[in-house]
């Protein structure tokens, strides 16, 4: 429950900073056109044809000769080769077409959370998430480090907001930044255009009550009730730590639990250590 109030959260601050971008679907290898990129078309010894044309949002631009190209979803050699075809299909005698990308308007990832410079970011290509984070200026001190990358599977057109539901068919990814260095290559710590990086804010939790140290802790996986008490200087001479208590918010409701003392503490607990009755 915990963990799906959280991805709820995470697409519903993804869709208010997001709301009106374009995601362009990515295939390993040779980067895809898509809507809002300037490419730069040369035609050899043909100079009257060269220009710089912007794909439109519906995915294609128009060209000398030819007309309308549809060429979102595109690699660059696959676009050189349909112009190069219909160049030579009565027009010129075995054209040379070169194609290059001027701006990569559909390259766009999506930065936020506990990192110094969150927003928009272009990148050339899969880009290594350590390399993103620091163009971001690195991660804050409430860095939990850990991402969550949701990568959409599909294009969200412009201008049309998306539904949670819809948002949840996208593929979430979660990366433990302390298992990365920048020499890592597996590929889910690379991340490709389109997608939202969310770095997460460490977890926390609160011991209150007869305690020598009340206050706010770092969460850690695994950590029982009686190690929290413990870190918070245990119980002081009046308190029971038999007898506490924790509040947790479980199905959106805030319950009070009694716990054994070997049971996990988890992120956002707030555990109550109350007086003894004697």
């Amino acid at each position: 429950m915990k963990q799906r109030c959280f991805f709820q959260f995470l697409i519903v601050t993804i869709l208010l900073f997001l709301n009106s971008y374009v995601y362009a679907e990515q295939s390993t290898g040779e980067y895809m056109i898509g809507p809002g990129d300037v490419i730069s078309i040369q035609v050899w010894d043909h100079g009257d044809l060269n220009r710089n044309v912007e794909v439109s949002q519906e995915g294609d631009f128009t060209f000398p000769l030819i007309g309308k190209i549809h060429t979102s979803g595109l690699s660059v050699f696959e676009l050189e080769k349909i112009i190069t075809d219909k160049l030579n299909s009565g027009y010129l005698i075995s054209p040379q077409v070169t194609i290059t990308i001027s701006e990569f308007k559909n390259q766009e990832v999506f930065l936020f959370g506990a990192v110094k410079k969150p927003g928009s970011y272009v990148i050339k290509g899969k880009t290594h998430i350590l390399k993103l984070t620091t163009d971001a200026g690195g991660f804050e001190d409430e860095s939990g480090m850990s991402a969550t990358v949701i990568r959409p599977k599909s294009p969200l057109l412009k201008n049309k907001p998306i539904t949670l539901e819809q948002a949840k068919e996208n593929e979430m990814i979660t990366i433990d930044l302390n298992q990365v260095t920048i020499s890592s290559t597996d590929d889910k710590f690379y991340i490709l255009p389109g997608d939202s990086i969310y770095i997460n804010k460490m977890a926390r939790f609160f011991v209150t009550g007869e305690v020598k140290k009340p206050g706010i802790y770092n969460w850690e996986k695994d950590l029982t009730i009686r190690e929290a008490i413990s870190i918070a200087g245990g119980a002081t001479p009046r308190g029971s730590e038999e007898r506490a208590w924790i509040v947790r918010r479980q199905d959106n409701e805030e319950k009070q639990i009694t716990p054994d003392m070997g049971d996990i503490v988890l992120p956002d607990d707030i555990i109550t250590v109350p007086k003894s009755y004697f």
